[in-house]
């Protein structure tokens, strides 16, 4: 619960500007996506990434296993804390392999959705327009290292949604919240990060050698 805390007042102090050199900062975007039915509004949340972190670490390659089984690295455990009965409480397992350069490894948690919008009911027909989106979960992790006692890694949550009063407008915004962070912590410690924006989240994050 404190460690919660101590991640929630920051986030507070960088959206509000009062630190002069916040732990988190918070910026919103939109674009209009060919994947998607609409427009999707991103509001990312960062921690100042450091030189291994740069800022498209995400668009690297993706990371391909190559069948030789890998005996260094991190077993990287996720918990993701939501307000949704599917998901909440869901436990993410992923290994981290340290012998694959700047690849970044991703898991997709997303489910396609297919929605009516703008329904128009005339008689026993009803009409309107189909709305497709990927609900849920992206997960990106990349370029771990071991210093001193700590363990670190880039790491990357996406979560893809449309909230349930949105729904009932005829062209309804994709929300997209990012987390962008650089994890560093001792072997088996947690951490949470909070962050979103119409639905907050919590993640709590730990890493363990192979």
């Amino acid at each position: 619960m404190l460690k919660s805390l101590f991640s929630l007042t920051a986030l507070c102090l960088a959206i509000a500007g009062c630190a002069s050199k916040p732990e988190f900062q918070q910026k919103t975007y939109q674009y209009d996506s060919k994947e998607h039915s609409g427009t999707v509004a991103v509001t990312e949340t960062t921690n100042v990434p450091d030189e291994q972190c740069t800022e498209r670490w995400r668009d690297e390659r993706t990371y391909q296993p190559n069948g030789v089984q890998q005996i260094t690295g991190f077993r990287i455990e996720i918990q993701i804390l939501d307000h949704s009965p599917d998901t909440y409480g869901n436990l993410i397992k992923v290994e981290l392999p340290s012998n694959h350069g700047r690849d970044v490894l991703v898991r997709d948690f997303q489910k396609d959705k297919t929605l009516m919008v703008g329904v128009d009911k005339n008689g026993m027909v009803k009409q309107g327009d189909l709305f497709y989106f990927p609900e849920g979960y992206f997960v990106r992790a990349a370029q771990p290292q071991f210093k001193d006692e700590n363990l670190s890694f880039c790491l990357g949550v996406d979560r893809t949604y449309v909230p349930s009063a949105e729904l009932n407008t005829p062209k309804p915004l994709i929300h997209m919240d990012r987390l962008n962070v650089r994890f560093n912590g001792k072997p088996g410690e947690e951490k949470t990060f909070t962050f979103g924006s119409v639905q907050p989240i919590n993640v709590n994050v730990r890493a363990v050698p192979l």
